[in-house]
């Protein structure tokens, strides 16, 4: 039976809605019809490549609906090209990204009593493709399946806009040029566990990665990363480190900041980050903000930094009402819901 729209659902993704999309690929025959089946469990051959070899890739996005109940999507052609990316990378089949949107838009019509009809909530959908190649060897991928999941989720922030502390983490590498950073691939991200249990124990709520003798900073948690700054002459800059050397993955809500803030005339600098200027720029009291960016929070306020043992505390007025983050946040929100028109 369906959910309820106006149920109470969490932020946290545990519950499944009733259907999801399944395709099926071989390198015979290419990709099956696809196919919108009940939600449950599925059976895989032991030797799955994405049991041994982890052979897999993802995707993180959201369905809202507006105050006409009209459903939503934010972006998703972004996110197919991506997940295009990804596989590639991963030697997984590539698909028209298109048709899978048109499938994914018959699921959510199906399910569409889950989406819940109100604001900061939302269906998250989590499109996933893994090589189901039924050989113990590595091998290029020979069968694969996609699917499509649905959840609804509630308002990430429960008790309003938190900033949070990042511990800079050196010791573990979330990626490195050459690597896979630059693909939603979940190989990136089981490793970082250990890197939240670290941050958890010197009082954080999340690592920031670090790599290199610069400490070139690269993302948060699962979050890309931005610094609105002061430079030495008194102009405002919005700080993001680069995509170039591929250790970053190209999110859809960092695009959509990194656009907005230029229409609204912001200088922003995207480039190769090392973290002294962040640091330089907390102890000359000239970084005014900092905030990540996803799926999940949209945008998640930073209070403080910890590195090698100091705390650096940013302006509380930063993430407070009227501040950059704050402004840019209500403005993505009124995008997704369909408040405001916008390409």
């Amino acid at each position: 039976m369906a959910q309820s729209a106006d149920v109470k659902v969490l932020p946290d993704i545990q519950v499944i809605s009733d259907h999801m999309l399944m395709i099926q690929w071989s390198a015979a025959e290419g990709w099956n019809a696809p196919e919108i089946v009940p939600s449950g469990p599925i059976g895989l051959h032991p030797f799955s490549h994405v049991f041994h070899y982890a052979i897999e890739c993802y995707e993180g996005m959201k369905a809202y609906k507006d105050s006409d109940g009209n459903i939503r999507m934010f972006r998703p052609e972004k996110n197919m090209e991506r997940m295009n990316v990804s596989a590639s990378r991963l030697c997984l089949p590539n698909f028209d990204g298109d048709e899978l949107v048109k499938c994914i838009k018959e699921l959510l019509r199906l399910d569409r009593d889950w989406i819940p009809q109100k604001k900061g909530y939302a269906m998250y959908l989590r499109p996933v493709m893994f090589s189901t190649t039924p050989w113990l060897g590595l091998t290029q991928c020979s069968e694969a399946m996609l699917f499509v999941l649905q959840s609804p989720v509630g308002p990430y922030f429960k008790s309003g806009y938190v900033p949070i502390k990042l511990h800079v983490d050196a010791k573990y590498i979330r990626a490195w040029p050459g690597g896979t950073g630059n693909v939603k691939f979940g190989g990136n991200y089981a490793p970082t566990v250990a890197s939240q249990i670290a941050a958890a124990k010197a009082g954080c709520s999340q690592a920031l990665y670090v790599y290199d003798k610069e400490e070139w900073v690269t993302e948060a948690g699962t979050m890309n990363m931005f610094f609105l700054i002061k430079s030495t002459s008194g102009t405002l800059q919005l700080f993001t480190p680069s995509l170039e050397d591929g250790c970053i993955l190209p999110g859809i809500t960092r695009l959509s900041v990194i656009e907005l803030a230029k229409e609204w005339g912001t200088e922003v600098v995207e480039e190769p980050l090392p973290l002294k200027i962040v640091i330089d720029a907390c102890e000359q009291d000239r970084c005014l903000e900092a905030f990540g960016t996803g799926t999940a929070a949209v945008l998640q306020p930073v209070g403080a930094l910890q590195h090698n043992g100091k705390d650096y505390t940013l302006p509380e007025d930063g993430f407070a009402e009227g501040s950059f983050q704050m402004k840019m946040l209500a403005k993505l929100k009124e995008i997704q819901y369909g408040e405001i028109e916008h390409p």
